[in-house]
């Protein structure tokens, strides 16, 4: 596989020296030096540095072998001569950018602060550059390069950060999209902190018309500066992560609150939403979710522990889903604790009535679900493809109900089960044949009613021959006596 690697980026690179055949390099619409790093990251363990590495920078390509420089003072029997990744990084970029015209994508490695050196230079050579992902924000605090890069790349409609270590990153952000044409840009992604508020959001307003796909990674004041999108009304996919646990916005700030409900209700785009770790999201999602403006197919809201939403206290938002049909995922992650049967039922009358569900994920939320929930849910959405669930005393009476699931992929019962070695191979035989590569995964089995490890094997082999599946077992989380069970390598 390494070698393979290494004879592609080989062929590339050597095309640029004018010493292949033909011209690959002005073909080229990516540069993806992200992997390139990891290329040369192999090329530096000890096993392919002999024969692979030599073979790489053989020949013209030996201009490119640079190696860290080792303090003379080390002893020469612990010297390894290391690959410089940075500087090869540099100098093959620099080759690929000036024989690649076509060049429209520019990734950036997380290891090596590339860009930041590179793009003076590059950047005039990249006309046609739509996307740029980069690691660290701090090179927008560089006036040049962000002038560079809004007079040399006008079509940019991709920008990807994830995360910067300019304490100014919120202006120099801004300053950035500002000075990109407007309503130009059509993706924006961060994924660490980035310091993001008010002045970014509201330069982001100047691509509302354009921007459909937008996912923030924030905190306190990003939150806080949400409100400010109100003229980004395009957007088709909608990520909001917070990175510290969220203040309950509609009790704390209902300014703030209504000023993000207005901006999403102008979203009737809308059709993939994701909110992690944000507290106040089912209450920010249920005007979207009655008015239906917005047909969702893909919902998400999650949360570390200490920022999931409380079951028994969202009802209202429970009973909103109702109005959204066409949801083919729902994941919902919330505290179960404590739970009463009208809580339970509340939220399966719902689940149940969405019957183009292909996903769910339930984890946590389905703490204290039973045999009939799990039955009824299986019986209930026919095109599931994708199952995550909880429970306490899950038996194979569930096992029925599920197998007749025809387009079912993976399964994963991640609550207290009590299966047998006969259930789950009577569950394999009913499979139909075209459920090829099913996932059967049981994550935490009673261990007083523990399959025997030859019990596992019988089942994991019955599943590979059926459906060419495969099947995980281990025990309840926190029994420390127990050891992890057998996990099927089928």
């Amino acid at each position: 596989m390494v070698m393979k690697w290494s004879v592609l980026w080989r062929t590339i690179v050597l095309s640029t020296l004018g010493k292949t055949f033909y011209p690959y390099c002005r073909h080229l619409r990516g540069l993806d030096l992200r992997d390139l790093s990891w290329l040369l990251d192999r090329l530096d363990e000890p096993k392919f540095r002999g024969k692979v590495a030599k073979q790489f920078f053989a020949g013209d390509l030996s201009r490119f072998h640079i190696l860290i420089e080792t303090p003379a003072k080390t002893p020469a029997k612990t010297r390894a001569a290391r690959l410089d990744i940075k500087k090869i990084l540099l100098a093959v970029g620099d080759e690929i950018t000036k024989h690649s015209p076509l060049l429209e994508e520019l990734l950036e490695p997380s290891t090596s602060d590339v860009l930041i050196t590179a793009l003076p230079t590059w950047t005039p050579r990249l006309e046609h550059l739509r996307a740029l992902e980069f690691w660290d924000g701090k090179l927008l605090a560089d006036e040049t390069i962000r002038n560079l890069l809004h007079l040399h790349c006008p079509n940019l409609a991709h920008l990807q950060l994830f995360l910067s270590t300019d304490p100014e990153s919120d202006h120099h952000l801004a300053l950035f999209i500002n000075g990109l044409q407007h309503n130009n840009l059509l993706t924006f992604e961060n994924n660490s902190t980035c310091n993001i508020g008010q002045e970014t959001c509201m330069a982001l307003n100047n691509h509302g018309r354009s921007l459909f796909e937008l996912k923030l990674g924030l905190e306190e004041q990003g939150m806080l500066a949400l409100g400010l999108l109100k003229d980004m009304t395009a957007l088709k996919t909608l990520h909001i992560t917070g990175f510290k646990q969220s203040a309950d916005l509609k009790a704390t700030q209902n300014d703030v609150f209504r000023d993000i409900v207005e901006w999403l209700r102008g979203c009737t785009m809308l059709a993939d939403v994701s909110f992690d770790n944000i507290l106040s999201a089912p209450d920010l999602m249920i005007p979207i979710l009655e008015e239906g403006s917005a047909r969702l197919r893909h919902l998400s809201v999650t949360g570390k522990e200490g920022s999931l939403y409380v079951l028994k206290d969202h009802h209202h938002f429970h009973r909103a889903l109702k109005h959204q049909l066409n949801l083919e995922s729902l994941v919902l992650r919330a505290d179960p604790d404590p739970v009463s049967r009208d809580d339970i039922e509340i939220l399966m009358a719902t689940i149940t009535s969405l019957k183009q569900l292909k996903r769910l994920d339930l984890f946590r939320t389905s703490d204290y679900f039973s045999n009939d929930q799990i039955i009824q849910l299986a019986q209930s959405l026919p095109m599931l493809e994708t199952l995550y669930i909880g429970g306490y005393g899950i038996s194979d009476a569930v096992l029925h109900s599920v197998a007749h699931l025809a387009n079912l992929r993976s399964v994963t019962f991640a609550g207290i089960t009590a299966f047998k070695t006969d259930g789950l191979l009577d569950f394999v035989n009913e499979l139909p044949d075209r459920q090829s590569g099913l996932v059967i995964a049981v994550e935490m089995a009673d261990p007083d009613s523990m399959i025997p490890e030859e019990g596992q094997k019988l089942i994991a082999d019955s599943l590979a021959t059926k459906v060419g599946g495969r099947f995980e077992y281990q025990p309840l989380r926190g029994i420390g006596a127990l050891p992890l069970i057998h996990k099927s390598d089928c």
